[in-house]
């Protein structure tokens, strides 16, 4: 019989992303990189958007910061929408707060 902690790690959470400005300007090479760090990642039919799945044993901050990398320093930005618990995140590069992931809903 598994635990609750075992149940809990073995859990993926999906997340759909819309990127703007992502690096290289590439949808392939944000796949690439996020899935040698252990994030499976599904392309979908509008090109700059990925469906995500974070594996269970990683953390929140550990995938924000994943995240944040590939965005383009100055102008990129991402909207992440957790298929599980329906909550949106935005964090951009520009403005006042850059790489900060806020809450919208």
């Amino acid at each position: 019989m598994k635990t609750k902690i075992e149940k809990v790690k073995q859990r993926r959470r999906i997340y759909a992303a819309e990127t703007n400005r992502a690096m290289r300007d590439s949808t392939r090479w944000v796949k690439e990189f996020l899935e040698r760090h252990g994030i499976k990642v599904t392309i979908i039919a509008h090109r700059t958007s990925v469906l995500l799945e974070r594996p269970g044993t990683m953390s929140w901050p550990e995938f924000k910061d994943l995240i944040r990398l590939i965005l383009q320093p100055r102008i990129g930005s991402v909207l992440l929408t957790s298929c599980t618990t329906g909550r949106v995140f935005l964090c951009s590069n520009r403005g006042n707060q850059p790489g900060v992931f806020q809450r919208l809903a």
